[in-house]
């Protein structure tokens, strides 16, 4: 299969691209410097240099998907300060601007599949309940910074016939392993600067990013056209994941703020991947796991 894919040199696309290569398949990346493109070449991957955002790259991208079997958008740019509105402008972009050029160029190239990456974090507050991809995503005013973006994106997508063109859409959980910001939450834990906000009952999903360059690997290979899959490993409370961190790395466990409030609880359900593409978890969570 040939395969062109935008956000090869993030940190899915660097566990997904030697993935993709194993399997045999071809792979021509958009990236956007000489540098990035010089280092997937001598790889031996072909690379093209543009801007998904910018014109004259969206007039461009038919003719560069020409010939690819499948479209592979997993570019982001989730920014340092999450708190500061305008830092999010560039992933909003990318996932609304950017994803509609990519649809239409590859309805307009021919190609057969496209795989988009979303996230669980954009389903509302659970609490304790399971969440699966039935469940709608979060509309409510308080968290459209984050989660407007990601329901645009997906409607676009949904909006494609799948007869015309075979969509899966993968929502992530929160990415976990070496190059993820799992990394800065264990500085932050050696430095002494986490705090568990409430009681830290809330739950997270997590997925080691190896695991999700799988998913999409088998999505792309076996996932019936017009699916949505939550690729996530076993939920467990925000309080359990910080201590099993601080014990691991032989640190004091931080400590409780009930002034904080918690963040939102995503206790999502990966059945239907496991059920439909047999996929499932082969890397630990934490430090020391097997394949950490």
């Amino acid at each position: 299969m040939r395969i062109f894919i935008i956000g090869a040199t993030g940190v899915l696309g660097r566990a997904l691209l030697p993935r993709l290569r194993e399997v045999e398949h071809e792979i021509h990346a958009l990236v956007r410097s000489d540098v990035q493109a010089q280092v997937l070449r001598e790889a031996g991957i072909e690379a093209t240099v543009g801007e998904v955002l910018e014109a004259e790259t969206q007039q461009r991208l038919p003719e560069l998907m020409r010939g690819c079997d499948a479209v592979v958008h997993i570019a982001t740019a989730i920014p340092a300060n999450m708190a500061d509105p305008d830092a999010w402008k560039a992933n909003t972009h990318l996932r609304t601007e950017g994803t509609r050029s990519l649809l239409d160029a590859a309805l307009r190239a021919g190609a057969q599949r496209y795989l988009q990456q979303s996230i669980v974090m954009a389903y509302p507050d659970s609490g304790d309940a399971w969440l699966d991809e039935d469940q709608p995503l979060d509309t409510t005013p308080a968290r459209a910074l984050v989660c407007a973006p990601v329901i645009e994106m997906e409607h676009m997508v949904r909006a494609v016939p799948p007869d015309q063109l075979q969509w899966s859409i993968l929502r992530g959980g929160l990415f976990v392993g070496a190059g993820t910001g799992q990394e800065k939450l264990l500085e932050r834990l050696r430095n002494g600067q986490v705090q568990i906000p409430g009681q830290g009952q809330n739950f997270l999903s997590p997925i080691h990013v190896a695991d999700m360059a799988d998913a999409f690997v088998r999505a792309l290979e076996q996932a019936p056209g017009g699916t949505t899959y939550n690729v996530v490993a076993e939920p467990l409370r925000y309080r359990d994941y910080i201590t099993t961190l601080a014990d691991r790395l032989h640190v004091s466990r931080p400590a409780y703020n009930t002034a904080l409030p918690e963040e939102p609880s995503y206790r999502c359900s990966n059945q239907r991947l496991r059920e439909q593409l047999g996929w499932q978890p082969q890397h630990g969570i934490f430090p020391g796991d097997p394949g950490w």
